[in-house]
């Protein structure tokens, strides 16, 4: 069965701010300041001292704890608090990817990797798609590209050469199915099945009947 990734491209800039820390933890905050006519954005200690000169048109989140996404030279980047660059975000609802299960996607080289909520790189970037993480698993695909609707504004992944399911420990699968008993079942590559849990980490090789193999 061929798996088709869908997009929906918004038109309004949203983002779901991640670093959901301690209030009382090391950070800096976001200030405002207008440069050349135009309102430009940076950070800055709690008590006051620049570290961040306002020169982003957006920055994001508001608190910085490790990293913050800003627009430098007309693209998304991840930076730290010495401005270096770190990765460079996927791009969803016109803004950088959503973190979801602790993960976020970047781009590298055209290809899509995981990032922590500090931009630590848990899955390198090998995938022309990947899908966000849902139950600890996110749906992959090698070769294919993009293909727009009439509007302009949705678009699918179509024309992959191969499919498939990564988990956050790198370990990947071809197909996946639930068990009358509310287990998962994961098959690999070289034709193994496994039981695995629910953040879709191997757990133990499964002997599986004829029937639930076809």
């Amino acid at each position: 069965m061929k798996i088709i990734f869908a997009v929906l491209i918004i038109q309004t800039f949203t983002f779901f701010a991640p670093f959901a820390v301690a209030e009382n933890q090391d950070h800096l905050v976001m200030y405002s300041e207008t440069v050349n006519g135009e309102e430009m954005n940076g950070y800055k200690t709690q008590d006051g001292k620049i570290v961040i000169k306002a020169k982003y048109s957006i920055a994001m989140p508001d608190k910085m704890y490790g990293i913050a996404f800003v627009i430098s030279d007309g693209q998304w980047v991840c930076i730290d608090r010495k401005e270096n660059v770190i990765l460079y975000p996927f791009i969803y609802d016109n803004g950088p990817d959503y973190i979801v299960e602790g993960l976020f996607r970047f781009v590298e080289n055209d290809k899509i990797g995981f990032a922590d909520s500090d931009a630590n790189i848990i899955i390198p970037a090998e995938f022309d798609f990947a899908g966000y993480f849902r139950e600890g698993l996110s749906e992959f695909a090698y070769g294919g590209h993009k293909e727009y609707d009439d509007t302009k504004e949705h678009w699918i992944w179509t024309g992959e050469k191969e499919i498939g399911y990564i988990n956050k420990f790198g370990q990947k699968f071809t197909r996946i199915i639930n068990t009358d008993d509310d287990q998962r079942i994961a098959w690999t590559k070289d034709g193994k099945c496994y039981y695995i849990d629910k953040d879709a980490k191997i757990i133990k090789e499964a002997e599986i009947d004829k029937e639930k193999e076809d």
